[in-house]
């Protein structure tokens, strides 16, 4: 009799666990699930809360992985931390932690999280969702951590090298918050430079690496350096317009008009419709 008893119980828990995972993954599927079916007739939010497994219910960490995800995805940030926090330490997990760190605005831990998990789209992501909003200030503060912990690791070399690019890119930004000859502006360009100068030791051949420095240069009015970078340039990129053009700008800044006007003319040759060409053209009046 007990022995019956004791399968009878085993067999109730076994149909209780199958029967949330199922109920669960009717959640995981409902973007595909069939016209008519569960997932399609009922409300999303009334079969959250149907679906929805008590935490001592045992699902795969896969399963619990969808269901956090989804929690996050719409919000319900209490339900995707009480998912995690039963999952076990892994880079999905780290992922999510990031996630639910940005969802709270936390931004630094969402960084620590995602850098945890080797998650450097994510990094990106969180870091120009910060520059789209207008928070330079606290991007330029992320980049420079995310910088720093790649070049600890000496296999992130390509990827350093992007992240100096754009930590380059954000320092500028935000030297254009000051005014032009103010201490702080002089600053923030020259923070730039430097950071561009980095991502071109690492990639001497990345064109745009050379390009971004170069001009950087031409700001800090370090014409012979810019010129030195939009010759190597060139030279990385033989049919590119930027190059000429950005030699064009160095001889207008030192006011040697023919010699803009040669290079202009060059560069036309190669791209009229570039910026960079319009740009120069703009400036010699034509």
């Amino acid at each position: 009799m007990l022995g019956k008893a004791l399968v009878a119980t085993a067999a109730s828990v076994l149909v209780a666990a199958l029967g949330a995972i199922q109920a669960s993954s009717a959640i995981v599927l409902r973007a595909n699930a069939q016209r008519g079916a569960w997932p399609t007739i009922v409300p999303r939010d009334l079969a959250a809360v149907v679906e929805r497994p008590a935490p001592a219910v045992p699902l795969p960490p896969v399963l619990r992985l969808v269901l956090a995800r989804q929690a996050l995805a719409r919000g319900d940030l209490a339900t995707a931390e009480g998912e995690l926090a039963l999952l076990a330490p892994s880079r999905d997990r780290l992922a999510l932690v990031g996630g639910l760190a940005e969802a709270r605005g936390n931004a630094g831990a969402a960084l620590q999280a995602y850098l945890a998990a080797d998650d450097l789209a994510d990094v990106e992501r969180a870091i120009s969702t910060l520059e789209t909003r207008g928070r330079i200030g606290e991007a330029l503060a992320l980049q420079e951590d995310l910088v720093r912990r790649l070049a600890a690791d000496p296999t992130q070399i390509d990827a350093l090298a992007q992240a100096d690019f754009d930590l380059g890119r954000l320092e500028e930004t935000q030297a254009y918050q000051f005014m032009v000859g103010t201490g702080l502006r002089h600053a923030h360009e020259s923070a730039a430079a430097g950071a561009y100068a980095r991502a071109v030791e690492l990639a001497p051949f990345e064109e745009r690496y050379l390009i971004a420095f170069a001009n950087q240069e031409i700001n800090l009015r370090e014409f012979d350096a810019a010129v030195r970078a939009f010759e190597r340039a060139r030279d990385a990129d033989p049919t590119s317009a930027e190059p000429p053009a950005g030699l064009g700008t160095v001889a207008l800044a030192r006011g040697d008009l023919p010699a803009a006007r040669t290079y202009l003319d060059r560069a036309r040759a190669l791209d009229p419709a570039s910026a960079a060409v319009r740009r120069l053209a703009h400036a010699l009046g034509e």
